[in-house]
């Protein structure tokens, strides 16, 4: 995508903070569970520690034949 392309699909978006500020909280645990963030509430200290797994949005990587050039592969 070109950068014009790109601030074109940020602004069709719109404030997407407000939409999940909003949303109702089913549909705001999906956004959150797809791609694997956890959030745990710590109520001694009043923060949130977040977490997300990306091991689903990895591809593998494989190595040429001369064994310098990895190559990025996805499965």
């Amino acid at each position: 995508m070109s950068r014009s392309q790109i601030v074109d699909l940020v602004r069709a978006l719109g404030d997407i903070t407000a939409v999940l500020r909003d949303a109702d909280p089913a549909d705001k645990a999906e956004v959150y569970r797809q791609p694997g963030l956890r959030l745990n509430y710590q109520p001694e200290t009043q923060t949130v520690r977040a977490a997300i797994d990306l091991s689903a949005h990895r591809g593998q990587i494989f190595v040429s034949e001369g064994g310098f050039d990895p190559l990025p592969h996805r499965r």
